[in-house]
């Protein structure tokens, strides 16, 4: 059985390479002698299959730029997106007091919207909730975004729905906070003697939208990327002196969501059977076999997508007996266009860019060695090309590699990520998704290709 299998799939490396091409445009070929002759192939008939995949959770880096909202996707189903956040001192400042005679008028979150390309609909009202902290957080750590577990879920300083307005000219999120709590920062001045005393009482906030009632066609919900730094964001303390009143102006006073001491951290809820698309739910389940038809992949936690391109291995054992030398390994992507990316008033961006990562022994992602250095991760690719709605890789370093047996073929990782060395670790800095086409899909020009040109020496 062995004998047959292992014939079947020598078969089909033979048919492969032999549906491969001369490139008759290397200088000499048409004069050299026919034993010195450098051959030039391009091949395109390799296959690349692959599947969906869902990740248990995603690091949420500590930086000014964090996700809130809920939203319901009609391709990819729903994603609550979380908010761990503290508010801090502003300047190091000590012994920070409001007058004996202070009197709160209200309290408020407001966060600054960062970039207008929402995920989903953005006129959608959302029912936020924020929880007061019972565990301090800690700028030494680093948080994942499934950790809940840090917030009181019995506190409850607000329950509000609402949309964006405008503030100083800017789109903001506005959320009243609980009377009394404000109340009890403005008229204890002991716990504001500075900032480290402060975050050890008021530990900081909670926020999430997952309460939040929505339907996937009329109101698909909104998540949202804020500004945390932005020198509007903070949380404010509206009081007067003396009883307040209509007549008298309100005096604010703002904590910041920066500083030394800020955290902050996104927690992600990802339920693809809630309102999914069927092709997708039945790959998170675990069958395989539908990631020939569409390959998803989302942003922030959501999906992501294993390859394997068995062909590689093959073409390793054919080039011990003739050199080949890569010039080029491209790996092409093509997103289906009939998975639509506005949905009634929901909008549904594109990735800006993908990350195409080979798997070490053990299934975890590795650099590829086109990644390695900026020669050759000027031609690693992986930026959206809107013109032919496609994404395009290439790897002829490291195919090099796994031909050289420096580098073993245990397949790719296909994920939503910045491909630069420094920053393909994250996770959790784009929300946007995609439908690929898969390896048996119906419209067979969108099929994903792997493009190979390369040299065979036949003297070594």
């Amino acid at each position: 059985m062995k004998i047959i299998k292992n014939t079947g799939l020598l078969f089909i490396f033979l048919l492969a390479l032999t549906a491969c091409k001369k490139d008759h445009s290397i200088l000499g070929v048409d004069v050299q002698p026919e034993i010195d002759a450098i051959n030039a192939t391009h091949c395109d008939t390799a296959i690349i299959s692959g599947y969906t995949l869902g990740y248990d959770s995603i690091p949420s880096y500590n930086d000014n730029l964090k996700f809130l909202g809920s939203n319901q996707d009609p391709t990819f189903g729903r994603t609550d997106v979380g908010l761990y956040l503290n508010a801090n001192i502003p300047n190091g400042i000590t012994s920070t007091t409001f007058g004996d005679d202070a009197n709160l008028v209200s309290a408020e979150i407001v966060l600054v919207v960062n970039t207008l390309n929402f995920v989903g609909d953005q006129s959608t009202a959302l029912t936020y909730s924020v929880f007061a902290l019972d565990s301090a957080l800690n700028t030494s750590r680093l948080y994942y975004s499934d950790n809940t577990k840090l917030h009181n879920k019995n506190l409850i300083l607000a329950t509000h729905t609402t949309s964006y307005s405008a503030l100083d000219g800017k789109l903001v999120l506005r959320i009243p906070i609980d009377f009394n709590y404000a109340k009890s920062i403005l008229n204890n001045p002991q716990y504001l003697v500075d900032n480290g005393t402060f975050l050890s009482y008021y530990k900081g906030f909670y926020i999430t939208a997952a309460g939040s009632n929505l339907n996937p066609v009329s109101a698909q919900g909104v998540i949202t990327k804020f500004n945390l730094e932005d020198v509007t964001s903070g949380f404010y303390l509206h009081y007067q002196h003396g009883t307040p009143s209509a007549t008298k102006q309100d005096i604010d006073y703002k904590f910041n969501f920066s500083g030394t001491n800020a955290v902050r951290f996104n927690t992600i809820k990802y339920q693809s059977n809630q309102g999914g698309n069927y092709i997708l739910n039945q790959q998170l389940q675990g069958n395989t076999i539908l990631g020939q038809q569409n390959l998803f992949l989302k942003g922030i936690g959501g999906t992501k997508i294993n390859l394997q391109i068995p062909f590689l291995d093959h073409l390793k054992n054919y080039s011990d007996s003739f050199p080949i030398a890569i010039n080029r390994a491209e790996f092409v992507f093509n997103v289906d266009p009939s998975f639509a990316s506005i949905v009634g008033n929901g909008y549904y961006f594109t990735p800006p860019k993908l990350a195409l990562l080979p798997l070490d022994s053990l299934g975890k992602e590795a650099y590829a060695v086109d990644q390695l250095n900026s020669t050759d991760f000027g031609r690693y690719g992986g930026t959206f090309d809107e013109a032919n709605n496609r994404y395009v890789f290439n790897i002829a370093r490291h195919v090099q590699a796994i031909l050289n047996k420096q580098r073993k073929n245990y397949g790719f990782r296909l994920v939503v990520a910045d491909p630069a060395g420094s920053i393909v670790v994250r996770r959790d800095n784009y929300a946007e998704r995609v439908v690929l086409v898969g390896s048996n899909n119906a419209n067979t020009a969108l099929r994903p290709k792997f493009n190979l040109s390369f040299i065979k020496y036949k003297h070594n």
